[in-house]
């Protein structure tokens, strides 16, 4: 269960990090509206500090559901419910982020943004299964 806990509290960090990170400054930030200026987000009125919004709320939303999912895991309560509501969350954060850097032909961004998807795929896989879940929710 360690295991369990550890990974979850990594990808829970991965996310609240750059979230606080993001509310310490101006919102959006200058370098994020150069980003995006030439982009379809430019065209659609509020459309960069719109989505720099979501962005900030997904990395918010994300880590709590999983922090309760974490604390529901470690009092040996049911957690599979809340558990999947925030790796969905983190799915589609990291398919936004990946998206918004291929929009604007950051391939670079957009890989890593690929590789911390798979990598919550993966904890997901290795150490939520269906089967290990719901026999540890019985």
């Amino acid at each position: 269960m360690l295991k369990k806990q550890l990974s979850l509290l990594l990808v829970i960090i991965v996310l609240l990090v750059p979230a606080i990170h993001k509310v310490l400054d101006a919102i959006p930030p200058t370098w994020f509206v150069d980003k995006f200026s030439d982009s379809l987000l430019a065209s659609i009125p509020s459309g960069i500090t719109v989505s720099y919004y979501l962005i900030i709320g997904l990395e918010f939303v994300g880590p709590v559901l999983l922090l309760i999912a974490l604390v529901q895991l470690s009092l040996r309560k049911k957690h599979q419910r809340i558990l999947s509501l925030g790796f969905i969350v983190c799915y589609v954060l990291f398919l936004i982020l990946t998206f918004g850097s291929f929009l604007v032909q950051d391939y670079d961004n957009a890989f890593r943004d690929f590789i911390y998807f798979i990598g919550i795929l993966v904890i997901e896989h290795v150490y939520f299964s269906a089967k290990d879940t719901k026999e540890a929710d019985n």
